[in-house]
């Protein structure tokens, strides 16, 4: 058996050159000119926030030219004299032991505005502003685009939701931003020769906050509800957990041994998706419709349910016998902050106005074309970047006039990515170059395959039959315009804008896009419609096994597949381990047979976007972009 556990959190792990990107965040202070960023890097993990300009940092692999290697970063970021890094990463280890680099104010002014002028590429990193030296106390608000009801594991898989669940609830692992697992509430783990079995050593000084320990018969029923479910409270298995689940057992107090029924290399990496949290036995022992109560839920988390006003506000206060975080944070004990409350605020414009007016202290989302304002005028603006696909258009095979691939080529080509880009985002953003993110080990650079081309637009449409217009530009057949309805998503920033844009520019090619709007409450049924042929989605994920999770026929099946097209090249993924030559083989081929296919079109390679005061430092987000504020401090 292989043994992987609690060692080694410093280095970069990565796969190829483009393995690992981190969370990254754009510095407050004067605006700088960009340079051009160069691909091809492994980010190690690092945080850096202060004054200065938009930047990206990076950290170069061995055989890539950087400026400055990261032990002279570290020594120029402790004089405060200025880094000029090519690909580099920024770090400090100096202030605390398990810090990974919080830098001094006066220091990343300087440092930030040349990571800027040097065209830095995109790295890990957090708000850390004001004191390099952590605060103890404060009250943070935190303003949100929605929280609705419903808090049962499974039916919290959303991101608005996620940023209170990772507050409360933590997991057997954490992933972070590179993709690269660290232990948390499972100290060690082993995996046995064959891949189907694992055995889960879990920490023995853990409580959850009703005062019952963390054993392996909790942590075995946990994995039993997320695998396969419990019907007799009609709650579904977690799609997180991969379907090879079969059974979890405890062989002792701090020992469990997980069963699949064929190998799935990315099981380990699932256990440290936020929803597939560990939670008390009073919990989960509920009927689903009292789990479904936030005030019912008890998990390990370093902060514990206070009060709420449902649907607009949640209040969570810090727990003073907390002492169990995972290596990849920053600090030991009890989260700094005295507590969190989350407000609602649905207008991107309203949680930027009590942003601006001292209302709220951090945000998640503004719209982007307000970013670089935002930190121009003092505000931190983080990028949690994460693995998996960029923001696209899901075009679905079986829909009405999608189920033309030469449409769905043609729309493809009719996207001008670069222009989303440059209109609706802005420089910090880049076009998507696959149908996963440039973040994702394993990722290949399929940009030629998505070149914006109205000449082979034009050729596709009329080789499908497509070749009459009429009075408005619309192509035409047998008397029916060529209009294809496309949803706006609650969930992808800048939606809305993005299908504006792209409707302009299919026009040039003749095809209508009809916008249709969506929200929080009406999303999950359009999406789910066998007939919605076009919608923009952004999927995460911890480990590419989890694409059978979004696009395997027998799960959500996003591009709603009826003949098992995908399904031997999804396999081939998951029964690879990350970091093999095998997996890279087998998931640069599903990512070509997706674009050849049309499946969907990759716009703009995501980040998850939050915005904080000044005084705020120290927000971290994992692989999923997912924020946790245990690190985070607010400066006096």
């Amino acid at each position: 058996m292989s043994l992987a556990g609690a060692g080694g959190h410093g280095g970069c792990s990565f796969v190829g050159l483009h393995a690992s990107i981190g969370h990254r965040v754009v510095a407050t202070g004067s605006s700088g000119e960009s340079g051009n960023a160069t691909s091809g890097f492994c980010a190690e993990r690092h945080r850096a926030t202060a004054p200065g300009p938009l930047l990206r940092a990076s950290w170069t692999p061995p055989g890539l030219p950087a400026t400055l290697s990261p032990a002279r970063h570290s020594e120029r970021a402790a004089s405060g004299r200025p880094v000029h890094p090519s690909h580099a990463c920024i770090h400090d280890r100096t202030v605390m032991t398990r810090r990974r680099s919080i830098l001094s104010a006066a220091v990343i002014g300087a440092t930030l505005t040349s990571l800027l002028l040097s065209g830095c590429a995109i790295g890990q990193s957090t708000a850390s502003q004001g004191s390099d030296t952590p605060v103890q106390g404060g009250d943070l608000v935190h303003a949100v685009t929605a929280i609705a009801d419903g808090w049962q594991q499974q039916q919290s898989n959303n991101w608005h939701k996620s940023q209170v669940w990772t507050q409360l609830v933590e997991t057997l692992v954490y992933v972070d931003s590179t993709g690269e697992v660290h232990p948390w509430l499972a100290e060690s783990w082993a995996e046995s020769e064959d891949g189907l079995q694992y055995t889960l050593k879990l920490r023995d000084d853990v409580t959850f906050s009703d005062g019952t320990p963390l054993t392996a018969d909790v942590v075995a029923k946990n994995l039993e509800v997320l695998g396969l479910g419990d019907e007799s409270k009609g709650i579904t298995r977690s799609p997180i957990v991969p379907g090879e689940f079969g059974s979890a057992e405890a062989v002792d107090d701090t020992t469990v041994l997980v069963t699949l029924s064929s190998p799935n290399r990315g099981f380990i990496p699932s256990l440290g998706f936020f929803a597939a949290g560990i939670l008390g036995e009073s919990t989960i022992d509920l009927p689903l419709e009292e789990q479904a109560k936030l005030e019912n839920v008890v998990g390990t988390g370093p902060f514990v349910f206070e009060s709420q006003v449902p649907e607009r506000e949640i209040v969570v206060t810090k727990r003073d016998d907390y002492d169990w975080a995972s290596e990849a944070f920053d600090h030991e004990g009890p989260a700094y902050l005295d507590s969190i409350t989350f407000n609602v605020l649905e207008e991107d414009s309203a949680r930027q106005g009590a942003l601006e007016a001292g209302q709220v202290d951090s945000v998640h989302f503004v719209q982007p074309s307000e970013e670089q304002r935002l930190s121009d005028d003092g505000f931190n603006v983080i990028y949690g970047e994460y693995l998996g696909t960029p923001i696209n258009f899901v075009l679905r095979p079986h829909a009405a006039i999608t189920d033309d691939v030469k449409i769905r080529q043609a729309i493809q080509h009719g996207v001008d990515r670069q222009e989303i880009v440059d209109t609706v985002f802005n420089s910090n953003w880049k076009p998507a170059t696959s149908s996963v993110q440039a973040a994702t080990p394993g990722w290949v650079d399929l940009s030629e395959n998505l070149a914006f081309d109205q000449d082979l637009s034009n050729t596709l449409l009329d080789e499908s039959g497509w070749t009459e217009t009429d009075s408005d530009g619309y192509r035409v057949k047998d008397g029916t315009r060529l209009t294809i309805p496309a949803y706006t998503s609650p969930f992808v920033n800048g939606s809305g804008q993005i299908l504006e844009l792209a409707k302009q520019q299919l026009k040039a090619v003749g095809i209508e896009l009809e916008i249709r709007q969506s929200d929080a409450s009406t999303y999950s049924d359009i999406f789910a419609a066998g007939g919605t042929p076009i919608f923009p989605v952004a999927n995460s994920f911890l480990d590419a096994t989890t694409l059978r999770q979004y696009w395997g026929q027998d799960y959500t099946n996003q591009f709603q597949l009826k003949n098992g097209e995908l399904e031997e090249q999804l396999l081939g993924v998951s029964e690879t381990a990350n970091g093999t030559d095998e997996r890279a083989a087998n998931l640069a081929e599903l990512q070509e047979t997706v674009l050849e296919e049309a499946y969907t079109v990759p716009l703009v390679d995501n980040y998850q976007v939050f915005v904080t005061s000044p005084n705020v430092s120290g927000i971290e987000t994992n692989a999923v972009g997912r924020p946790y504020f245990y690190d985070t401090w607010l400066a006096q």
